[in-house]
Parts: structure tokens; sequence; C-alpha cells
């Protein structure tokens, strides 16, 4: 018979020698699995039978602290043994400490309305080492506990720069908003000299919202530092303080939640005022930096104060009173296309062109037109902050410094007018234009809630004489009071300035 061309697959069957060669590997495998599990019980047999014998002396525990105030416990310790040992007590946590000093032992006892024995001189210090203490067989002792934090826990989002906070989805919030939720550990053994562990206790913190007695908000140059005394209010007035006593002699404790800043309350003498100073760096604009003074009337009572520091661009303006002095701010642009608008602290006298919202572009430079006409002379600050209208958020801000003349007064007037006298008075005074020009002019006032004109502006002839209509709003007490007049020309230079010398009877 012929083939038929095609392919046909021929099965053989396998023979025994192939079969136990398969069952061997097998088998082979299985031993380095049960070798391999072996060894790795072996290795963690000590290592679990601790984990074991740790949770059958473990305590656990939780606290509910707030920032700066001293929590207080007592933990039953226990020799379970029939011979004395050396105890020493490790923690891990630098806020969790043990009350050595017996007389703070009784405080916190005496505070909390414990009866459990305390004893003089329990604990052993050898220098820098942890505390040790003595355990007689069988014996109970209470050990002694005060958790005190003066940290915020987690860092609070620092507004240093608008574009950060709105790149990485951060809550530029208050500092207390994200460390309220931040639980911390701490954890306390109790070893004997031979390494043995009595017992161990877990604390888990809960930290809470502080109060805040009192809020204080600077505005600072950047990158300079800000040094400032906060006078205290009398002491008897303070929480915590001793009734009945003046207290005078007694020493003020203060603490800040930010490390790198200085704060002391310096000694003085009887019946004299208490400050506290603070030294801070501030940071670059528009950074805000909050920070809490906790002020202690006594070692364990605490009284926090929140201090917010705004750092600003300083802008150094020399002016006239009444007159308009015009100057540029130099606007960086962020990462992406931002919609902004800018606000004054005090918008009668500050201006900026533009004056609504408008838009930003990335990486872009742009001036932004400021216009500040003061109402008096003198020297003064005015607050300017960029906002992001979109996410409410600070792009920049600055720290202007009016440095403001009073102009030349060439004409005094006075007036008197009797106290709550109907709706007001009417009266009326003339310029004379010295050009011989037509010109316009524009008139203003340091007190506009005293004295409103008829027109705001006016024109007159090259020699002529104008008269300006005056209105002078009713007194509300007893005095006497004097308002300028300004009168600029078209490009709101001071042309002359008048005062008016009001007396109520």
């Amino acid at each position: 018979a012929k083939s038929s061309g095609s392919t046909r697959a021929v099965c053989r069957p396998v023979g025994p020698e192939g079969g136990a060669e398969a069952q061997q590997s097998v088998r082979a495998q299985h031993s380095r699995d049960l070798q391999v599990i072996d060894a790795y019980r072996e290795r963690t047999k000590a290592e679990s039978i601790a984990s074991v014998l740790s949770l059958a002396v473990t305590t656990q525990h939780t606290l509910y602290a707030t920032l700066g105030t001293a929590e207080f416990f007592e933990f039953a310790l226990k020799n379970p043994h029939n011979i004395q040992h050396t105890v020493t007590i490790e923690i891990d946590n630098p806020e969790l400490s043990v009350i050595l000093d017996s007389q703070e032992w009784r405080y916190f006892k005496d505070a909390a309305g414990l009866h459990t024995p305390l004893e003089e001189d329990m604990f052993h210090l050898h220098g820098s080492l942890a505390p040790q203490l003595y355990l007689r067989p069988r014996e109970t002792t209470h050990v002694p506990f005060k958790y005190q934090s003066f940290s915020l826990g987690r860092p609070a989002p620092v507004q240093a720069s608008a574009e950060l906070s709105s790149e990485r989805g951060t809550d530029a919030g208050s500092p207390w908003k994200s460390s309220a939720t931040f639980t911390k550990h701490a954890k306390v053994l109790f070893r004997a000299s031979s390494g043995k562990l009595l017992a161990m206790l877990q604390l888990t913190v809960e930290p809470q919202p502080h109060v805040v007695d009192q809020i204080f908000r600077f505005y600072h140059p950047e990158l300079t530092f800000l040094k400032k005394a906060i006078r205290l209010p009398p002491w008897h007035t303070l929480p915590g303080a001793p009734v009945g006593t003046p207290g005078e002699h007694l020493p003020i404790h203060v603490r800040c939640s930010d490390p790198n800043v200085l704060c002391e309350a310096q000694s003085v003498g009887p019946g004299e005022p208490r400050d506290v100073f603070l030294k801070v760096a501030s940071g670059p604009s528009p950074e805000m930096k909050d920070f809490f003074v906790i002020i202690y009337a006594d070692r364990w009572l605490a009284v926090p104060w929140q201090v917010c520091l705004h750092s600003l661009q300083r802008v150094d303006v020399s002016c006239v009173a009444g007159q308009l002095s015009r100057l540029s701010l130099v606007l960086r642009g962020t990462q992406r296309v931002r919609k902004v608008r800018a606000f004054a602290s005090h918008p009668q006298e500050l201006q900026t062109d533009p004056a609504g919202v408008f838009v930003l572009p990335p990486h872009g430079v742009q001036d932004l037109h400021v216009a500040v006409r003061p109402r008096r002379a003198g020297s003064r600050f005015i607050h300017l902050n960029l906002v992001d209208v979109d996410y409410h958020q600070l792009v920049a801000s600055w720290l202007l410094c009016l440095s403001c003349h009073q102009p030349l007064i060439s004409k005094a007037f006075e007036i008197t007018m009797a106290v709550g006298e109907g709706k007001g008075v009417n009266k009326r005074i003339t310029y004379t234009n010295p050009y011989p020009t037509r010109r316009t002019y524009r008139l203003y006032s340091d007190h506009p809630d005293l004295l409103q004109f008829k027109e705001d502006t006016f024109q007159v002839g090259g020699g002529e004489t104008y008269t300006i209509g005056l209105r002078f709003a009713p007194g509300r007490r007893v005095g006497q009071e004097e308002i300028l007049i300004y009168i600029n020309d078209h490009e709101d230079k001071n042309e002359e300035a008048f005062c008016v010398k009001v007396i109520y009877q």
C-alpha cells in the first residue's frame, strides 16, 4: 500500500523507568520545601514565642491630650517573681516622661484625686541613663508618668507659595486642623537587670483641639527678625492664679510650639508689669507662620496664645498728604494661569490698576500700578494682598511703609457749631486761580465724615475766583477739630491746602 502523504502522530507509552524518575523529582522538591519551612520555623520560633509572651505582659492605654497640658497617670507595676528585681524604665517617646520629683508627683496626685501610695526617692538615677527602681518579690508599685507635648504633630502647611498649595492639593488651613487628627504612640518597657521583660505599656495619644485665649497677628517685612514684647494682663486675672494672693514674686514660664522661635518671660520686681518677649525669623513673602505660645502661671497650668506672622515685601513710599503718589509693583506668574485681585487694608487711600479681577499669565512678569493718597501726615503702614479668587489663596503680599508729609497751609479758617445742630452747617470759601489759563481742580478732605463738598471738581478761568460750597456734619460732642482741605490740579498734585478749625460748643 502506498502512503497517502499525510503525517501521523505516533504515541509511545512511557516505561516504568521514566515514571520513577518523575516521582523522585517531586519527592525531592517536597523535601526541599519542608526543609525551608523547618528552617524558617526555627528562625522565627524565638520571635513568635517572645511576641506571645510580651502580649501577656502588655497593657494598652489611650490618652486624650491637648497642646501644652500635662496629662498625668500612674501605671501599676508588679513583680511576678519570687526574687527581687532592679527594673529599668525605657521610653521611646520624649514627650512621655517619668515624674521623678516627689513634690511634682504629690501635686498631680492631689489634682487627680488619687490616694495611691507615694514613695519618696523611689527612683535611682545614673547620669543620662534611664531611671531605675527596686521591686521586692511579688511587690506592686505605682509608677507616675506625665505626657506633655509642645509639638503640633505633623508640620503645619506653611503658605509659602500659592502655587505649591494648589499643585499638591494641600489644605492651607490652620495648623491645629491637621494635628488634631494625628494619632501618636509611645511604648514603655520595664526590664529586669537580666534583660527580661516584666511589663510593657503601649500608649496611644489622641490629640484634642486646644483652647486659644488670644490671637496675635503681626505683619512684618520678609526675611527679617520680628522682635516683639507682649504685655501680660494683671496677675490676678490670669487663669490658675491663686485667689487672695498678689503673686507678684511667683515666676512665669513660657513655651512655644515652634522650636525655632525664641520666647522668654523675664523676671521683674514687685508691682512691675510682665512681658513675654518673642524673636522669630520671617520667611519669604507671602509666607505665613503660625505658632502657639503657652503661658504658665505655675509649673503645670497652661494658657495658650496663637501667634501668626505674615511675611510681606516691604515697599517704602515718601508722599504728601492729600496728593496722589504712583508706583508700580512687579507681579510674577506661577506655573499656571490665575485669576487674581488686589485687596488693600485702606481702600479709601490706596487704589490699584487693574482694580478688579484680572488674569496673571504663567511664568510672566507684569506690573501692578498703585496709587496712594494719604489723608493725614505721619508714618503708617498699608497692607496690599494679591489673592487667587478661584482658590482663595494668597499669591503675593506687600507692606507699604508710608512717610507722609503735610503740605503747606496757605489759608486758615475758624467756625463755631452747636453740638447736635440739626443736619449740619453750610459754609462757603473762595479760591482764586493763580494761572492765566483755565484750570480744572479736585477737592479732597482728611475728614470726609465731617466735611463734604458741594462739588468735588470745578473749573475756573485764569485769574478768576470760584466759590467752594462746604457742608459740615453736626458735631456729636463738645470739642474742636482741625479739618484739612486739599485743592489738587488735574494731575492730582497739591496746589494749595486750607485748614478749617471747627469748634463744637
